[in-house]
């Protein structure tokens, strides 16, 4: 009970910019980065460095000079990295840049699988931890972050490793909010910020709607009232849903509510936005608005068969080998390719646009476990990934992630090289880098990932007829809480 407190105290006191478009995702010219080094970004104007701007997400500092540095209390007796996550989507990518561009290769790097997805993953570190297996860096995500962050025996400063906090200062405030715990200790750090938009078929959007480019087709999407007028129209001329699943909508649907799951007494918060959320998901279930199919089970189907209009993606369905590859049905690209494989049998003509409203959604940290044996290399690449811009710049380039440095997006943004193969040949990164400034997570609580789904379970119940009335599926949800997060007091 007291770490909730101290959790929802530190929570509320975030003063994150407004509402915005959130890893491992779950399934689904080279320079030495030096150990010491300042965290600085290639200027767009001419190849100089220069500290990313606070204005662009991250307040700007100096970094330390050699002999200030802090020490790396960290033993290194071991060459090789261990790093622990339920899927290597992102880290064998990791792997092979980290290894291009620095002193380490490949057996200097370990993956370790635990859990299938990110909440096995969750259950399932304990268990691994205690095992004496080893263990240098492991992967959080967002929604359960805090019960790692929050404990010692599970988590150790990320300062140990030789940093300053002012290290972890140039890249978005809400990544560093996100990994610092309650009682103000850096824990977490991330190479991503995970804003999200509307991914949409462009042959439709022309035949329908008349537009021709994604921000003529935004005027017609650009808020939930419009999105549902548009989503009529879809449906009565072309028989499509506007969305792939209820899981998608809600994840973006949640991401603007102003309110926590619970507040500073442990109750339990049930709001207006929630019940206008059971209105919203019945209205496109009943009129077929939303497909039918099952998020993450039975969604690729729905959209390799021509069912849906469009899908709410984020950061990480983009890059290489990632979501949208998946759903067109693509050859995986190797890992040596110059350019990304597009050649699957549901090719679609896609776009991207901001959609009805501003969402993050998922996001990794990595953190460091007090077992830890790697002391320098485990520094290097964590500063390599989540602190120096110009490492930084290179994953994104390489991956098609969007990277937690404001400095790097910005320059890759302004020198017009990302054109992706997956949206058209279209930018994301030029809409991301508006939206991941104004992310907002300052109502974040221990249990987000659980409410959130135990939420949505009851509201697809609803909709699917197994509950009478949206309040009968909130008393439900009420019934789930009660029976499972004992923390909290439910009225």
């Amino acid at each position: 009970m007291n770490k909730l407190k101290k959790s929802l105290a530190l929570i509320a006191t975030l003063a994150i910019a407004s509402s915005a478009f959130v890893a491992c995702g779950d399934d689904s010219s080279s320079s030495t980065a030096d150990a010491g080094s300042s965290s600085t970004a290639e200027s767009s104007q001419g190849g100089e460095s220069s500290t990313a701007e606070s204005s662009e997400g991250g307040e700007s500092s100096t970094a330390d000079t050699p002999a200030e540095r802090p020490e790396n209390k960290v033993k290194s007796d071991d060459d090789k990295l261990t790093v622990l996550c339920w899927t290597d989507n992102d880290l064998k990518n990791m792997f092979k840049v980290f290894a291009d561009n620095t002193d380490y290769t490949a057996d200097n790097l370990v993956f370790e699988k635990v859990g299938g997805k990110g909440q096995e993953a969750r259950d399932q570190y304990p268990t691994y931890f205690n095992s004496g297996k080893d263990v240098d860096l492991f992967v959080l995500e967002a929604d359960w972050i805090r019960d790692y962050i929050d404990k010692d025996d599970m988590t150790a400063p990320l300062t140990d490793l030789g940093f300053s906090e002012a290290d972890f200062n140039n890249g978005y405030e809400y990544v560093k909010k996100v990994g610092t715990n309650s009682n103000g200790v850096i824990k977490g750090s991330s190479w991503q910020a995970t804003p999200g938009g509307y991914v949409y078929r462009t042959d439709i959007a022309e035949e329908v709607f008349g537009a021709k480019t994604p921000a003529e087709f935004q005027e017609y999407v650009k808020d939930w009232n419009t999105f549902t007028e548009s989503a009529k129209k879809v449906k009565e001329q072309k028989n499509m849903a506007m969305v792939d699943t209820l899981g998608g909508m809600w994840q973006v649907w949640q991401y603007n509510r102003s309110t926590a799951w619970a507040d500073d007494q442990y109750n339990l918060v049930i709001d207006d936005f929630c019940k206008q959320y059971a209105d919203l998901a019945k209205e496109y279930y009943d009129n077929g608005y939303v497909t039918k199919a099952a998020q993450w089970d039975t969604w690729d189907k729905a959209v390799q068969d021509g069912q849906t209009m469009g899908i709410f993606q984020c950061t990480w369905c983009f890059g290489k080998n990632g979501t949208l590859n998946d759903l067109e049905g693509n050859s995986k690209t190797p890992d040596d390719a110059t350019e990304w494989v597009v050649d699957g049998p549901f090719k679609s003509n896609w776009g991207f646009t901001q959609g009805p409203s501003g969402y993050a959604w998922g996001g990794s940290w990595l953190a460091l476990s007090p077992k830890a044996n790697s002391g320098k290399i485990a520094h290097d690449f964590v500063e390599f990934f989540t602190i120096n811009a110009d490492t930084m710049k290179k994953y994104a380039e390489y991956s098609g992630d969007f990277l937690n440095s404001p400095a790097a997006m910005k320059a890759i943004v302004d020198a017009g090289t990302n054109k992706n193969a997956y949206i058209g040949g279209q930018d994301q990164f030029a809409i991301f880098l508006d939206a991941a400034a104004n992310i907002k997570m300052d109502n974040v609580t221990a249990y987000d990932s659980v409410l959130k789904d135990y939420f949505n379970q009851n509201i697809t119940k609803y909709v699917e007829g197994n509950f009478k009335s949206a309040d009968e599926a909130i008393e439900g949800f009420k019934a789930d809480v009660k029976a499972n997060v004992p923390d909290l007091q439910v009225g």
